[in-house]
């Protein structure tokens, strides 16, 4: 019981990866800085479960952005660096989401002590 549930949120954070990368190459949007658009479903995933299935969804949001949206395309490879700059901001951007979505969760001490009292 126990694996399955750290399971779900690191399954729910690809899972939200992936529809983002599927929407951003349905439309095919020709975006400068495609990294940057999986940034709120990073700070989602960080503010529902917590910062370690975040920060495996940037990880997988990295290695996806750069295997379809960066040249050479289909490849791990970056050719140019300003997209190595995107993938590297964005790596340090995703971790300070994540802290600061984390500080936003209600705290369980909170949440006891409003059960507690009887406050909503």
């Amino acid at each position: 019981m126990f694996k399955k549930r750290r399971a779900v949120p690191v399954a729910v954070s690809l899972g939200i990866v992936c529809a983002v990368t599927i929407v951003l190459l349905y439309f095919k949007l020709g975006l400068h800085h495609p990294i940057f658009v999986y940034l709120p479903a990073i700070a989602l995933v960080a503010m529902v479960y917590g910062s370690v299935p975040a920060l495996i969804g940037a990880s997988a949001a990295i290695a996806s952005a750069a295997y379809f949206f960066y040249e050479p395309a289909y490849r791990f490879a970056v050719a140019k660096g300003l997209a190595v700059g995107d993938l590297l901001w964005f790596a340090l951007l995703a971790v300070i989401v994540t802290k600061c979505a984390r500080a936003l969760r209600p705290s369980a001490k909170l949440h006891d002590a409003k059960s507690r009292y009887g406050w909503s």
